[in-house]
């Protein structure tokens, strides 16, 4: 009997076949698309304005020029001037900083309209940032060809979302989306964090000499869901077992 099932279980295997499906997602009306960064440390301090576009587009999205743009914080309103050689980034000045804790509403007015719309609004509060950071440890695993990130750290007992990036010498290694870490607080909530890795990066991204500097954010959970679900779609996937 097990013979014989092997030998139906072959024949299945041996008269199955593939067939190539165009799947056509069609198009959509246009939306505006907003994305920024205000952080409480000195630095470029912006909102970046582009159009969506069809998912087989292939094409950079449209940026969108032209617009006045606005972040108020309850007491300053403060415009953004877009650069005129990065077209669709809005800058804030340079002394402008963030502040935690603080609710920052954020009005866009276009030069012309997206979907017959032109005023747009949103608004967000800055997490505090309450980890009490002892140090850091970077150590390379020659196994794995990584050097690992390990945070020592006391984690406030609330419900908190943290992106992980990396500098080094001063510059940002951590560039892309694919190389943010993204995590919760759940396995050390409360609690120190006894050199937990918080960031992996290439064996030769790093060189005795260099000056290495980890930045920790306090994220909200909307945006940290956003960007996981953005990594998941980026990253390679088993045609077999993942989703479209």
């Amino acid at each position: 009997m097990n013979i014989f099932m092997a030998v139906i279980m072959g024949g299945l295997f041996l008269s199955s076949c593939t067939e190539k499906i165009d799947i056509d997602l069609g198009t959509t009306y246009t939306r505006l698309v907003v994305s920024g960064n205000i952080t409480p440390q000195l630095g470029n301090q912006y909102i970046r304005l582009t159009k969506s576009a069809d998912y087989f587009s292939n094409q950079p999205p449209p940026d969108v020029t032209g617009a006045t743009v606005m972040v108020d914080d309850g007491s300053f309103s403060v415009q953004f001037i877009e650069d005129t050689n990065n077209i669709g980034y809005y800058f804030a000045p340079s002394n402008y900083i963030g502040v935690s804790g603080t609710t920052y509403d954020l009005s866009i007015k276009l030069a012309q309209p997206i979907n017959g719309t032109v005023n747009y609004s949103a608004n967000e509060t800055m997490p505090i940032l309450a980890d009490n950071i002892d140090s850091i440890v970077v150590e390379l695993n020659e196994k794995a060809s990584r050097w690992m990130v390990r945070l020592y750290a006391w984690e406030p007992p609330s419900t908190d979302f943290y992106m992980f990036n990396g500098m080094r010498n001063g510059t940002i290694i951590t560039d892309s989306v694919s190389r943010l870490n993204i995590s919760d607080d759940r396995l050390y909530n409360g609690n120190y964090t006894a050199g937990a890795v918080v960031l992996m990066l290439y064996e030769d991204e790093l060189q005795p000499g260099d000056t290495f500097t980890l930045i920790l954010s306090n994220i909200t959970e909307e945006y940290a869901n956003f960007l996981l679900e953005l990594q998941d779609e980026i990253r390679p996937n088993d045609p077999m077992f993942s989703g479209p």
